[in-house]
C-alpha cells in the first residue's frame, strides 16, 4: 500500500466536529488568506478567543495533517494562521489553501 502524505488521519466524526470548529472561528473573526508559492498566511479578526482557539486548530491540525507545518503568530494586533509547505514541494499546500479559498 502506497503512504498517502496528503491524507487527513481524521475520522468523519471528527472531522464534521473539527470543520464546525473552523466555520465558528470564520464567522467570529472574518478571515482573509492570503497564498504565495508554498506558504498560506490566514489573518482573522482579533477578539475574545480567538487567538486561543486557533492556537488549539492548529496544534490539531499538525497531528492529522502533518504534511505541512502549521504556526499562528500576531501580525499588527491580528491572530495568524501560517501554513507552510516543506521546501521543495510548495503543492502541498493546495489542499489547504484549497479550505480557504486562496
Amino acid at each position: 500500500m502506497t503512504d498517502l502524505p496528503l491524507a487527513c488521519k481524521l475520522g468523519p466524526i471528527d472531522g464534521a466536529d473539527r470543520s464546525r470548529r473552523w466555520r465558528q472561528l470564520a464567522a467570529d473573526a472574518a478571515p482573509v488568506a492570503r497564498r504565495t508559492e508554498g506558504r498560506l498566511e490566514v489573518r482573522y479578526q482579533p477578539g475574545p478567543g480567538v487567538l486561543d482557539e486557533l492556537h488549539a486548530l492548529a496544534a490539531a491540525e499538525s497531528e492529522c495533517c502533518p504534511f505541512v507545518s502549521w504556526s499562528v503568530t500576531e501580525r499588527a494586533g491580528d491572530p495568524t494562521l501560517v501554513v507552510s509547505a516543506p521546501a521543495g514541494d510548495p503543492d502541498r499546500i493546495d489542499p489547504v489553501a484549497a479550505l480557504f479559498k486562496a
